[in-house]
């Protein structure tokens, strides 16, 4: 028998190879792959959603299996020939110590983010919905190519518009997609600051994705809403810099304190 120690998600492990199988440092007994194999679990319809390497460790990967909507993800590692599959986990415990490292190194920070979504709207995704979000990576143009503006639906204004009044913030989530500038703008021009926070949250929620100068006053008042989420947002916003919402996160949710003092400091109020 030969053993590897590791380090992984922030804890050294001991990998203790047998005849048998791979037992890790929980103590937990997983089935030996064998050389070009793979295990029952992964043998499932399954998606690596990225790859990585931490120092001391083998290759890393993520991976959503399609199969298993009580714990759809998992990290996994290779050492040479053999592989082994980490315990699943929901998406809920994506910013959890032991996978939160493991996300990064793969280069799918993009779960923490949804993790808090998740959280926000207070249901659980399924694996097709978190694989609908993975972020799509673009194949460099091979022509420049003029192309129209996109344009909505008819009805797209009138969904957006009812939604918003609704504060129904599901729905808020899918018309982010179907905005267009004219949209945008008409939102913008359409917002007051005298509404309730309700609505006024639900404007954010709908424009969290746009950068636009007719939304900036929106998302100045945003920076004093009650809701930790939409000053987070609002800050992004504001900065120019979605990559900020990490640093504001604390185990698994927006972190309070951390947004008004990253507020404070960037001196927006």
């Amino acid at each position: 028998m030969r053993s590897n120690w590791a380090t992984f998600g922030r804890k050294a492990r001991h990998v203790a190879w047998s005849a048998g199988g791979v037992k890790c440092g929980g103590g937990k007994w997983l089935e030996k792959v064998p050389e070009g194999g793979s295990d029952a679990r992964m043998s499932l319809p399954h998606v690596v959603l990225g790859r990585g390497k931490l120092p001391g460790t083998g290759d890393l990967d993520v991976t959503l299996h399609l199969d298993h909507p009580e714990q759809p993800l998992s990290t996994g590692e290779q050492w040479g020939a053999h592989s082994s599959n980490g315990t699943g986990f929901q998406l809920a415990q994506a910013s959890d110590r032991a996978f939160e490292e493991v996300i990064r190194a793969c280069g799918c920070e993009w779960l923490l983010l949804l993790a808090t979504e998740e959280k926000l709207r207070g249901r659980k995704f399924t694996p097709q919905e978190i694989l609908m979000r993975k972020p799509a990576v673009e194949a460099p143009p091979v022509e420049r190519v003029l192309r129209k503006p996109r344009r909505s639906a008819p009805d797209a204004l009138e969904r957006c518009r009812k939604a918003i009044s609704e504060g129904d913030f599901e729905v808020l989530e899918g018309l982010r997609d179907v905005l267009d500038d004219d949209i945008v703008r008409t939102l913008a021009s359409e917002w007051r600051a005298e509404l309730s926070w309700k609505v006024k949250d639900a404007y954010a929620a709908l424009l969290m994705d746009q950068t636009a100068d007719c939304v900036r006053p929106l998302f100045r008042d945003a920076l004093k809403s009650p809701t930790v989420e939409t000053r987070a947002y609002a800050l992004c916003v504001l900065k120019g810099d979605f990559s900020l919402f990490d640093s504001l996160m604390s185990d698994g949710g927006v972190d309070e304190a951390k947004v008004d003092a990253a507020i404070a400091k960037a001196g927006l109020l």
